[in-house]
């Protein structure tokens, strides 16, 4: 079986014994990629559906071809009048922070069509405690001049994950969001104390991160750093072993929370495979972890 993404209602279930690797990113000031990272790079494909405001990551398959979806995000391409260009694109320079044409500010902006780029909701100022809140709720439509807008910890994936020189294609299929579907994300309110603050963005200071949930293994400890399956395991059995817990360790009930998991493994086939997890509990806060998937 083929990895995808797909959101599950997962239940508590110790099945397998495995360890889990947390990755983090590592944050870049304001420039442009040097060749050194660019070789550290991972090659992807990233399709833009202008029309779902929905973006799409692929991998290549064995043979080469970008046919391997591993991530999806929901974004917000130009509204009307400032559409994003339709065409075929490359990635080129990369910032943290961005000065963007309106005079707002934008993070982890990575350049793809002179002055179009992907990067966070607008700031009114380099301060990531001072977001436009309500730009963040227009996710899923189209909202920006032209750009495509992220949350904080999707641009920054991008940015930490894209080298230079990534092919983006703009497209549009109002139908059909693309094969990982369009994620959602919470809804921000004028009472919320936190509006101003992406609850996505990892900053030590955000305080989203008293509510974030936590991923937890519900099985017992393997090998370190390690999440071991037999060929022939399916989907079901690495959801089972995936719990979820509140930020006072709560541990969530059988459909409380939702579990989505992406990348490009294959169960019926040996290897050491790289996944993304990303969990979202009661609030609609989601956290997300990359683990390192064995199949023996």
């Amino acid at each position: 079986m083929r990895g995808h993404s797909v959101f599950y209602y997962a239940r508590k279930a110790a099945v397998f014994c495995f360890a889990v690797c947390m990755c983090l990113g590592v944050m870049m000031e304001s420039c442009t990629l040097t060749a050194d990272a660019k070789e550290k790079k991972t090659a992807y494909l990233i399709m833009v559906n202008r029309a779902a405001n929905c973006v799409t990551v692929y991998e290549k398959d064995a043979e080469g071809s970008f046919t391997v979806p591993v991530k999806a995000f929901v974004c917000s391409c130009g509204r009307e009048g400032h559409e994003t260009p339709l065409g075929t694109f490359k990635t080129s320079n990369y910032y943290h922070w961005r000065l963007m044409v309106d005079g707002s500010y934008g993070q982890y902006a990575v350049r793809f069509n002179k002055g179009i780029m992907f990067h966070s909701i607008p700031y009114y100022t380099k301060n990531a405690g001072n977001m436009e809140w309500e730009q963040f709720n227009l996710l899923g439509e189209a909202a920006s001049l032209g750009c495509v807008r992220l949350t904080c910890a999707d641009a920054k994936w991008i940015y930490d994950n894209c080298a230079a020189g990534t092919e983006v294609v703009v497209y549009d299929d109002a139908g059909n969001p693309g094969p990982l579907g369009k994620p959602e994300e919470v809804k921000l309110t004028a009472e919320n104390p936190m509006r101003q603050w992406d609850p996505t963005d990892t900053n030590s200071k955000n305080p989203w991160n008293k509510v974030r949930p936590t991923l937890y293994l519900t099985g017992a400890a393997g090998e370190a750093e390690m999440l071991q399956l037999p060929v022939g395991a399916s989907q079901y059995d690495i959801y089972n072993a995936i719990g979820l817990m509140d930020a006072m360790n709560g541990v969530y009930d059988p459909g409380e929370y939702l579990i989505d998991i992406s990348g490009n493994y294959d169960l019926d086939r040996q290897g050491i495979y790289n996944i993304s997890v990303r969990g979202v509990g009661a609030f609609g806060v989601r956290t997300e972890r990359n683990m390192v998937l064995c199949v023996i």
